[in-house]
């Protein structure tokens, strides 16, 4: 693969001291973390001497959860082919793309597989794999979830699943079999989730885990198993293991690949924005890897996805079939056109938008449909689970339609399916949210002033204003209290003993005068520009609404009736004191939507939430006149009411400061 290392040095030193001046708006995000690692470009050439090797279960019974995993002699494998040669048809395979698979086996018979594995060069090398499955033995049955492939030091969780037992659970625990040693720790939660650090590794390791349930009848178990994959060494200050300046992450990065296979940037696209050995001498010029208005002003879904990469291939399917049948108004076409590339790893959580790159990079918990492409999603917790925790309030948020949710949680050990349609608005509002950070940085109005294709990406987007300055300058936000409070909250920040002091009606106080949509606008002017675009597009092109209130923080929740509001309202988009800066937004980063979006805003009449009441009963904030009994006898939701957050599927990694 051929780098870049023919940056001038005005380039490189416009970059150095951009970032050194820019410290708050090169990384704006909304989730993101985790491990994996791209290409890197320093692989040495394939040897005819390679070699592929398969193992994993070679038997199994009906209703087991079956893995088969990959190692190689050497590195620079990026794609994985999975083939099905034998037995009944297991359909799209969730690991296809990747160096392991996992499936459930409901048939008996003789089943056969042959995975490829290809270097950039088209070199190849083929290894099969035989499973031969027996009928149920009526036992019972408990499942280790999902074998997979992962590079080293990254972070992944493994789920133990019980799909018939006799008896009732006493217990489970976890236990590593063999391979290198891991990092294990439990989930804290009351689920039977592991989650584990893969270890350093030289060569390919295949390590395996066994789960066990115990109960009054017995135990159960299944084990799983994980190839760490051996890893070009890190040397990037960008993507890095440990706590650099500007880290986009703090683990290792995933191997991602060009999901269209005939895409021109295909040996290139991850060294660009995904690797490990991403530095100042390698980054891509916009000749190299152009943005995508710079190919065309409406961009069409192909052009968009030769931009794609990917960890898993059913989450670039997913991602063109969002683009194919729920864009009607083609604004996320649109608004791609601010971007390099499109990354989605099983690693990323949460999502973020890295402006040295001009990509994004999306959690792809937002796209999954089936269980069995769940199962490969990282659940490692988010990292600022934490923060705040000694505040005395909570500012949770949620989005609704007709007086109900419009997100409702599907517990992973339920094992649900979820219709296309289920993730319109969740991918909807995640990628109004990216994609307005990516707008920002690289507006339509410098894209069509043109570009230098010979700079690098960043030096171009800060050659001119950003659209949150323009943002700022209407109405800006004034409460400091509340731009203290959120380095608490969302950066980790040590709360000072004035503010463990602030109950709910003080932050209440502070934050429903001013002009903010939300708490979270407090951590940066980007922020504050993506929460107000990113409402009043949901609000204009799905007719959602968003809640954001202020409680109480309950020591031990059962509820969401726990938190009581102590002010709240829904549309706040719509505020008087909000209106202007939301159509500033929207008119800087998609002007397209620009006219609709004033006329809509000024059809928006922000309700109040009721003052004493809980969150759930808030879901139909119609207190006023209205007597106790009615007011409670409003109609229980069809799905029991998840428990409210105020943690935003966005984030600004703390090595940013």
């Amino acid at each position: 693969m051929q780098l870049v290392t023919g940056l001038s040095a005005h380039s490189v030193r416009v970059l150095r001291t951009s970032l050194c001046a820019l410290s708050l708006s090169i990384l704006a995000a909304c989730g993101g973390g985790g491990s994996g690692g791209g290409d890197d470009g320093n692989n040495p050439p394939i040897s005819q001497r390679d070699r592929l090797t398969l193992s994993g279960d070679s038997t199994a019974e009906i209703g087991d959860s079956v893995g088969v995993v990959a190692t190689l002699s050497a590195q620079g494998y990026t794609r994985f082919e999975w083939e099905q040669l034998a037995g009944p048809s297991l359909g799209d395979l969730a690991g296809n793309g990747t160096g392991g698979i996992s499936f459930d086996v409901r048939t008996s018979g003789n089943y056969s597989f042959r995975l490829t594995a290809s270097d950039r060069n088209g070199n190849s090398v083929q290894d099969t794999f035989d499973i031969s499955v027996s009928p149920d033995s009526n036992n019972g049955q408990v499942q280790l979830r999902a074998d997979r492939a992962v590079s080293e030091g990254a972070e992944f969780s493994l789920r133990l699943n019980a799909t018939s037992y006799n008896g009732s659970v006493n217990s489970w625990h976890f236990e590593q079999l063999s391979g290198p040693s891991a990092s294990m720790e439990e989930d804290d939660s009351e689920q039977p989730v592991l989650f584990v650090t893969a270890p350093q590794v030289t060569g390919d390791q295949v390590l395996t885990f066994k789960a066990t349930l115990e109960t009054s009848a017995g135990s159960y178990s299944d084990i799983a198993y994980v190839v760490v994959q051996d890893r070009p060494e890190v040397t990037s200050e960008y993507f890095c293991l440990g706590d650099g300046d500007y880290c986009g992450t703090t683990a290792a990065l995933n191997n991602v690949y060009s999901y269209r296979a005939d895409s021109p940037y295909r040996d290139y696209l991850a060294d660009c924005v995904y690797s490990n050995q991403l530095g100042d001498d390698s980054l891509c010029t916009l000749e190299k890897l152009p943005v995508i208005g710079m190919q065309s002003g409406a961009p069409t879904v192909d052009q968009i996805m030769d931009h794609v990469l990917v960890s898993h291939d059913w989450m670039g399917a997913r991602f063109e079939q969002f683009l194919n049948e729920l864009d009607p108004h083609g604004d996320f076409a649109r608004l791609l056109r601010a971007t390099t590339a499109v990354v989605i790893s099983s690693d990323i959580r949460p999502s973020f938008y890295w402006s040295l790159t001009g990509a994004i990079y999306l959690d792809p918990d937002s796209l999954w449909l089936s269980p069995k492409e769940r199962d490969v999603i990282n659940e490692q917790p988010d990292y600022r689970s934490g923060f705040g925790s000694d505040l005395n309030f909570v500012t949770p948020w949620r989005y609704v339609k007709n007086n109900n949710y419009v997100f409702y949680g599907y517990p992973v050990s339920q094992r649900e399916n979820r219709p296309l349609r289920e993730i319109e608005a969740d991918l909807g509002s995640l990628l109004y949210h990216e994609l307005a950070h990516a707008n920002d940085a690289m507006s339509p109005a410098k894209i069509n002033a043109g570009l230098d294709s010979s700079d690098i990406f960043f030096n171009q987007a800060q050659s001119g204003a950003v659209v949150n300055e323009s943002v700022r300058a209407v109405n800006t936000p004034q409460s400091s209290e509340l731009f203290a409070l959120a380095d608490v909250r969302y950066r980790g920040v040590e709360a000072s003993a004035l503010q463990r002091l602030y109950d709910a009606g003080d932050i209440a106080g502070f934050f429903f005068p001013d002009s903010a949509s939300d708490f979270y606008s407090y951590t940066t002017p980007w922020e504050d520009t993506a929460m107000l675009f990113e409402e009043v597009m949901m609000s204009m092109r799905y007719g959602i609404q968003r809640d954001i209130a202020v409680t109480n923080s309950p020591f031990s929740p059962r509820s969401g009736d726990d938190y009581v509001v102590a002010q709240g309202q829904r549309g706040r988009i719509g505020s008087t004191n909000i209106r202007a800066r939301a159509t500033t937004a929207v008119q800087g980063l998609l002007p397209e939507a620009w006219a609709e979006a004033h006329a809509h805003l000024n059809s928006i009449t922000p309700v109040a939430m009721c003052v004493g009441e809980g969150w759930n009963q808030n879901l139909t904030p119609a207190c006023a006149g209205q007597s106790g009994v009615l007011r409670y006898a409003a109609p229980e939701p069809s799905r029991a009411a998840p428990m409210p957050t105020d943690r935003p599927r966005s984030f600004i990694p703390p090595t940013r400061f």
